[in-house]
């Protein structure tokens, strides 16, 4: 009679069969996550402005396509209540705030149209402490411990940093001022120095994940997204100092940055794979402990 295979060997030809969809970027959650960073955005820079149906009009179009995309992908999209009401999970409070800024979006959108008018001056206040807390609730929702590429507490200010920096551009493409271009380059190089940060962060914890993005198959992307996030921004507020306000170099702006944020995301999901108990060891180091592959 043979004698029964290892617990090791049975785990990895199991693995072997799954067809897990986090080793891909999901589509739906991409979009949901990029379209919820621009109205989030929109609405903290809805502080530094005067009122304005059409920006508020904006970001409230983003949060629901944002909406649509996170119910696209759930498997059984019917039971998206029943998710929201999980308190176990650490995504719900993701999902739970987003649906709380859509709807002060809406309120505001609302007394914007005449109705509510009495709130009118509290909502870009609220507004814009919900999206704070949902852009760190992006970036918390995933520190999982298979996934050390993800626990970085450099993610919700990147988050929140670039979330500045699109709704900005989105709110420039209709109201400028002479000091815009300075802010751009500012929040430019802050979202620099958080590239920078995370990348330690990688070579750290996922020195595998780093060496896909400068030399493996995902070189092309993580250059795309540099080109779209840091360097075209960069080269057209130069422009902008030159020239002075000009509707089509914000116009191209604006696309830059989205295509940015989309690409960040799928690099997200794509930046590191899965890993077990049985493919990690933790760092022996007692003043900087974190997990490593093994």
């Amino acid at each position: 009679m043979p004698l029964p295979r290892s617990a090791y060997f049975r785990l990895v030809e199991h693995q072997s069969k799954l067809n897990l969809p986090a080793y891909h970027a999901d589509i739906p959650l991409v979009l949901f996550i990029s379209f919820t960073r621009v109205a989030a955005g929109l609405a903290l820079v809805s502080i530094l402005f005067p009122p304005s149906v059409h920006r508020i009009g904006v970001a409230l179009v983003f949060m629901g396509l944002g909406t649509l995309a996170s119910v696209a992908h759930l498997r059984v999209p019917l039971r998206f209540m029943t998710m929201v009401r999980n308190n176990k999970s650490p995504l719900v409070w993701e999902v739970r705030l987003a649906g709380a800024l859509t709807a002060l979006l809406a309120l505001h959108f609302l007394s914007l149209l005449g109705y509510l008018q009495p709130f009118e001056a509290v909502f870009p206040w609220i507004t814009c402490i919900l999206a704070l807390l949902f852009l760190i609730s992006t970036a918390w929702a995933y520190r999982f411990e298979t996934h050390p590429a993800w626990k970085s507490s450099v993610l919700p200010i990147y988050y929140i940093v670039s979330a500045c920096t699109v709704g900005l551009v989105f709110r420039a493409m209709y109201y400028s001022f002479v000091g815009l271009p300075l802010v751009f380059a500012l929040l430019l190089v802050a979202e620099a120095f958080l590239l920078f940060l995370y990348g330690n962060h990688l070579r750290k914890t996922s020195p595998t994940a780093l060496q896909q993005l400068l030399t493996g198959h995902e070189k092309r992307k993580f250059l795309a997204f540099l080109w779209a996030t840091l360097l075209l921004p960069a080269l057209l507020t130069l422009l902008l100092l030159v020239l002075g306000y000009n509707e089509e170099i914000n116009v191209v702006m604006a696309i830059s940055c989205f295509a940015g944020i989309l690409i960040e995301r799928i690099l997200f999901f794509q930046v590191e794979r899965p890993i077990y108990f049985l493919s990690f060891i933790e760092n022996p180091n007692g003043k900087d402990r974190y997990w490593v592959r093994g």
